[in-house]
């Protein structure tokens, strides 16, 4: 283990060499200097560096900086890796761009530091700004190394009332325990207030201090907590402050996910910014509701209902491949990556209208066919009993058809998924069932559409994420919040739904115990099927013809583990043995 001390040019050399010395010191591990110069060093400054208290100089200049110092940290993991910070450093120059980088890249405990010249002068205290976290843990740590005079912990709090004080100063007690300090050894100092900017100034001015110690988890708040709650007096000139901002040490668990985002990324094909703009504009277009959406819906529930009425599956396919629902499902998975709020409420619109369009017609027929004297059919129920493989069939096909939507060449697929992910169907068997009394049937169908929204959106989040599309960090929270909601709406679904599908394993498991133990000595029991029409067929194999005396025998062996009279077939199987 080491302090590592990243060097960029030659002007920062002398403050960062002293600082690095003194944070060595005080954690008693040996110094080493990596040379990130974008260009070949010079033998004189290369000499400056050399010398009895550093260990080991490396030099890791050239173009490639950023990866060589990244790749030495992963192999060598030091103890603390410090790296320069330039006030007048933009996130977009080099320089700027190489302190976030590093800041972000590395998994070891990393500081970024303005240095000033004096550093920390003596008579002067280090100043921690602590929220609790473990990286102002590890701030207020190092700052008690680090400090000579004294190390003060800070806290801004909201005036609520008299005892606001008190509870921020025991709650900086809190923290300082859980650093394994002593709070007697801590000073606290609480400032009652709205902006932790104007506070933390204010407390800087009014006190002597030397150095200001910041934790912060991540690159995105590096610049702001390093100079954006400070004025400039406190970042120029010789008097001014030496602020370091330090990170702990990624945990396993963040050091996973990122080795699998990066494994993601290599391996499973990225948007580029073309595909994601013509991605974003037809989803936009086709995630509206207009008279064409509204004539869609109409035409697509009249086209299922007839089909779930009259009994016929490839009526009722015709019906998935007109209905539009698929793309504003589509979109409201896109918008909660992004956290797109207009184009979520334009898609959950078009779908809520929609649903509303498709279930005032589809009761309208149900009465219809209540007129007619139409029943139900074996279409109407297989609707209303989904299991745990209708919510994995939807899951599929979101992220199937929102793979091909986001790939134009393999547009032509789209046909395929709209029949795997049946929306327009269960929305009519809803309507049609309730109109003709079978209440269960409804819910069932509902359920069914419930499950395949969900979990349509969920595949097309998944599958968006892994192609690359992402968010505004902050502006996206909602999103991320909606997704985790949906996950867990969705592993609620799959308990009711993996019940449906083991109780009816199970009682199919049931009938075919009774019917082989109803079967009398020479004939084999093959196989049971249920009817397309309603009622089992059941085939067994026998070497002489079976009189109608078993089929009857079956027929009671069904209606009692069914609970319902049904209609029974009997398919027998000639077979000849022959005997030795």
């Amino acid at each position: 283990m080491s302090v590592c001390v990243v060097i960029r040019n030659q002007e920062e050399t002398h403050a960062l060499k002293a600082f690095g010395l003194r944070v060595a010191g005080v954690l008693e591990e040996p110094l080493e200097i990596w040379i990130a110069h974008s260009e070949k060093i010079e033998k004189a400054w290369l000499a400056e560096l050399e010398g009895l208290a550093v260990a080991k100089v490396r030099d890791l200049s050239g173009t490639d900086r950023r990866r060589k110092v990244l790749d030495t940290a992963k192999e060598e993991w030091p103890r603390l890796l410090i790296v320069g910070k330039d006030v007048k450093a933009s996130v977009d120059d080099s320089d700027g761009k190489f302190s976030t980088t590093i800041f972000e890249g590395v998994a070891c405990q990393v500081l970024a530091a303005r240095v000033s010249d004096e550093l920390a002068r003596a008579g002067n205290r280090i100043l921690v700004p602590c929220a609790g976290g473990r990286h102002s843990r590890r701030a207020l740590k190092l700052a008690h190394a680090l400090s000579e005079t004294g190390t003060v912990a800070f806290q801004m709090r909201n005036d609520t009332g008299e005892l606001s004080e008190e509870v921020g100063h025991r709650h900086l007690e809190k923290v300082i325990r859980k650093a394994g300090l002593d709070p007697e050894n801590v000073l606290t100092r609480v400032r009652l207030g709205e902006h932790f900017g104007q506070e933390l100034s204010a407390e800087v001015e009014d006190e002597s201090y030397g150095m200001l110690i910041v934790g912060a988890s991540g690159a995105g708040s590096l610049r702001r907590k390093l100079f954006g709650t400070l004025p400039e007096r406190f970042l120029k000139g010789k008097s001014s402050l030496t602020i370091g901002v330090i990170r702990a040490e990624r945990s396993k668990g963040h050091r996973f996910r990122e080795a699998v985002g990066r494994a993601i990324h290599v391996n499973i094909p990225q948007l580029n910014r073309l595909e994601r703009l013509a991605l974003f504009e037809e989803v936009e277009s086709k995630s509206r509701w207009n008279f064409d959406f509204a004539a869609l819906m109409c035409l697509a529930t009249a086209i299922a209902g007839m089909g779930l009425l009259i009994n016929s599956g490839a009526v009722v396919i015709g019906a998935m491949l007109v209905a539009p629902l698929m793309m504003p499902l589509i979109g409201t998975g896109l918008s909660l990556v992004q956290g797109n709020w207009p184009l979520a409420q334009r898609a959950l619109g078009a779908v809520g209208r929609g649903f509303c369009f498709a279930f005032a017609l589809s009761v309208a027929m149900g009465f219809l066919a209540r007129w007619l004297n139409l029943g139900m059919t074996d279409q109407l129920r297989m609707r209303g009993e989904p299991n745990s493989l209708d919510l994995g069939i939807a899951f599929v096909s979101g992220i199937a058809a929102s793979y091909c939507i986001a790939r134009p060449k393999l547009s032509g697929a789209l046909a395929g998924v709209a029949i795997a992910a049946a929306l327009v169907p269960p929305i009519a068997t809803v309507g049609i069932a309730l109109a003709l009394g079978q209440t269960s049937i409804a819910l069932g169908a509902a359920l069914l559409f419930g499950t395949n929204i969900v979990a349509i959106v969920l595949g097309a989040g998944l599958n968006f994420t892994l192609a690359g599309i992402s968010g505004n960090q902050k502006a996206g929270a909602w999103g991320r919040r909606s997704l985790i909601v949906l996950v867990l709406v969705c592993l609620g679904l799959a308990v009711p739904l993996t019940s449906v599908l083991l109780s009816r394993l199970s009682k199919s498991e049931e009938l075919e115990l009774a019917i082989k133990a109803e079967l009398p000595e020479g004939i084999r029991f093959v196989s049971t099927s249920r009817l397309k029409g309603g009622g089992f067929e059941v085939t067994v194999e026998s070497a002489k013809p079976i009189g109608p005396e078993l089929l009857k025998d079956l027929s009671k062996v069904i209606e009692k583990v069914e609970g319902e009279k049904e209609e029974v077939k009997l398919r027998t199987q000639l077979v000849d043995t022959l005997s030795r």
